[in-house]
């Protein structure tokens, strides 16, 4: 196991495992596979090694706002450290 990324380190997500996503609705699907290639900070690396990300979203129409968020995680190979980590603020 890698230890190159680290808790807090921002990385950008690759792609998602078939297994995470293949039992949900398509249109949860659909919003999780909207979350490639956006970048978050790593909130935890669980004892299988699996790096636990959080992505959300405010979506904002005619009806006013809706909040979506989603925590999960992911094998190391599905993300990589975001270029612009360190240099963020």
């Amino acid at each position: 196991m890698s230890n190159d990324i680290q808790v807090g380190d921002r990385v950008r997500l690759l792609g998602l495992p078939d297994w995470l996503v293949h039992d949900l609705p398509a249109s949860e699907q659909a919003e999780m596979r909207g979350f490639i290639g956006q970048s978050c900070a790593v909130s935890e690396i669980d004892g299988h090694g699996y790096y636990w990300l959080g992505f959300d979203t405010t979506v904002v129409d005619t009806d006013g706002a809706r909040y979506s968020g989603h925590s999960f995680c992911v094998p190391r190979d599905f993300i990589e450290r975001d270029p612009l980590d360190k240099l963020l603020p």
